[in-house]
C-alpha cells in the first residue's frame, strides 16, 4: 500500500501544482470564473479567487516534496470534495460554464468533472491514509520509516510521469477530435 500511497500523494500533487499555476496564469479569469459559480457572495469571490491558486500551488508543492503528508493530503481532499460540490450545484442548476479549473483548454462543468475530483479526492486520501515516506523531505508525524528503497521511488515517479502523460495525451487527442469534428461539420454546413 506504500506504493499507492506514494503514487497518489505525486499524482495530487502534480494536478494541484498544474491547475494552481494555470489559475495564476489567468487571475481575471478565474476570478470570473469564480464569480460565474453563483456560489459564493461578491464580497468572498475577489479573496477567494486569489487565495485559492496559491493554496493549490503550495499543496503541490508540499506534496510532491513530501512535506506534512497526511494534513496536506487531507487539505487536498477537502478543496477536491468542494470543487467537486461546486460543479454538481451548476450541473443540476443546468448552467453551462467553464470549470474554471486551470488545465489548458476550457472544459465546462459536468458530471464528469464531478466523477473526476472525486476520483482525485479519493487519491488524496489514499496518500493520507498510505502516507509513504519515500522522497519526502519531511513526511510529519506518524509517516513511517519507508521501506521502499531508492530504486522503488525512482520507479514509481516513473510509473506516475507515464500515467500523467498518458492522461494527458488521450485528453489532447480527445480535444483535437472536437475541434476536427467541429471544423469539419461547419465545412460541410458551408
Amino acid at each position: 500500500m506504500e506504493y499507492l500511497g506514494l503514487v497518489a500523494r505525486l499524482v495530487i500533487g502534480l494536478v494541484f501544482l498544474v491547475a494552481g499555476a494555470g489559475k495564476l496564469r489567468a487571475p481575471l479569469g478565474f476570478r470570473a470564473a469564480v464569480a460565474n459559480y453563483r456560489i459564493l457572495p461578491d464580497s468572498l469571490v475577489t479573496p477567494v479567487a486569489r487565495v485559492l491558486p496559491v493554496l493549490e500551488v503550495a499543496v503541490g508543492v508540499m506534496l510532491l516534496l513530501g512535506v506534512l503528508i497526511v494534513p496536506v493530503a487531507v487539505v487536498a481532499a477537502v478543496v477536491l470534495v468542494a470543487f467537486a460540490g461546486a460543479i454538481w450545484v451548476n450541473v443540476r442548476r443546468e448552467r453551462h460554464i467553464g470549470c474554471g479549473c486551470g488545465f489548458a483548454g476550457r472544459q465546462q462543468v459536468s458530471r464528469r468533472l464531478v466523477v473526476r475530483n472525486g476520483v482525485l479526492a479519493a487519491a488524496a486520501l489514499a496518500a493520507a491514509v498510505w502516507p509513504s515516506a519515500a522522497l519526502a523531505l519531511w513526511p510529519g508525524p506518524g509517516v513511517p520509516a519507508t521501506s521502499l528503497t531508492p530504486a522503488d521511488g525512482f520507479a514509481a515517479v516513473v510509473a506516475t510521469a507515464a500515467g500523467v502523460a498518458l492522461v494527458v495525451l488521450v485528453q489532447s487527442v480527445q480535444v483535437f477530435l472536437r475541434r476536427r469534428g467541429s471544423s469539419l461539420l461547419r465545412a460541410a454546413a458551408a
